[in-house]
C-alpha cells in the first residue's frame, strides 16, 4: 500500500487502536526508531532490487565494537534477499519502548 499523509488526529486514533488491540497488548512494542543512515541503506537496497517488499535490520558490531545495523531486503515470502547488504552506524535506533518520545502529541 502506498503511504499517504494523515492528520494528527487520525494518527493518534490509529496508534490508540493498535495499542488497544490484542496484538498491541501482547507485543508491548509501540514503534521503531529508524536513523537516517538506516533509511539511506533501505533506499540503496530498493534501488539495487526494486522488487524488495520490506526490510530487515539486524543488530551487529564491527571489528572494533562499534554498533552497526546490517540492512537487507525481504522478499514477499519473508526471506532475506542477500544480494544487496548494507551496513550503517547504529546510534539510537531501537524498539519503542525503550526508545520512545514520552512527550509525543501522538501518544499523549
Amino acid at each position: 500500500e502506498k503511504s499517504r499523509n494523515v492528520s494528527q488526529s487520525e494518527a493518534r486514533a490509529n496508534i490508540s487502536n493498535y495499542r488497544n488491540s490484542n496484538e498491541g497488548k501482547e507485543s508491548g512494542i509501540n514503534g521503531l526508531r529508524i536513523e537516517s543512515g538506516q533509511l539511506e541503506a533501505m533506499n540503496n537496497v530498493a534501488r539495487s532490487n526494486p522488487n524488495t517488499s520490506a526490510y530487515r535490520l539486524y543488530y551487529g558490531q564491527d571489528s572494533v565494537g562499534t554498533a552497526v545495523s546490517i540492512v537487507v531486503g525481504v522478499t514477499d515470502d519473508g526471506q532475506d534477499n542477500v544480494e544487496s547488504i548494507y551496513s550503517t552506524a547504529r546510534k539510537g535506533s531501537n524498539l519503542c519502548p525503550p526508545v520512545c518520545d514520552l512527550n509525543s502529541p501522538l501518544t499523549n
